[in-house]
């Protein structure tokens, strides 16, 4: 009988203690991976909607004629990084009469869209030859690099996202009739 008693309030044994131990690691390292995979999903929807925004701007561009263009604000302390849409103006318009110069104003059918914390995304303009090209401003090195010209052609471009500064999906390719692939 005093052997039964022993036996039962004799505590845990070696094997159950590490038994515990791994258990509690598993769950802390799954713990973990969803922190990080939270943050890596919100990246990827950030640039699915970006991609749709995208195919809306190229609509509204080419529904209304405007020459429209993607104008980046990169991340600094205060502010994420964000784009939003700009409109641009012949020098022959009322809106630039006085400095005689063409310029790109807010198109205010789209808002400011911010990205989420360590998002962000790089424009590469592609080699592409504009020989019947009339407007040098749309094309030279202080013009956005991204712009929807209002006829259906776009200056093509590839497009890729990064989270953390690593990248994220492939890249987006916009190639110069406007067509969108990821490669």
């Amino acid at each position: 009988m005093k052997y039964h008693q022993y036996a039962s309030s004799r505590g845990f044994t070696l094997i159950e203690v590490m038994v515990v131990i791994v258990v509690v690691a598993i769950v802390t390292s799954l713990i973990m991976m969803n922190f990080g995979g939270i943050d890596q999903r919100k990246a990827m929807q950030a640039r699915e909607i970006f991609m749709m925004n995208l195919k809306r701007i190229a609509r509204e561009a080419n529904d209304q004629s405007l020459v429209l263009a993607l104008n980046v604000q990169p991340a600094t302390d205060v502010n994420p990084f964000r784009y939003t849409v700009v409109e641009y103006h012949p020098a022959q318009t009322e809106v630039n009469m006085v400095e005689n110069q063409p310029t790109w104003t807010e198109y205010s059918a789209f808002k400011i869209q911010s990205l989420p914390e360590d998002v962000s995304f790089q424009i590469q303009s592609t080699d592409y030859q504009y020989d019947k090209a009339q407007n040098s401003t749309l094309l030279d090195a202080k013009a956005p690099q991204l712009i929807w010209l209002g006829n259906g052609e776009v200056k093509p471009v590839r497009i890729q996202f990064y989270f953390a500064q690593q990248p994220i999906g492939p890249e987006i390719e916009i190639d110069h009739l406007g067509k969108m692939n990821e490669i």
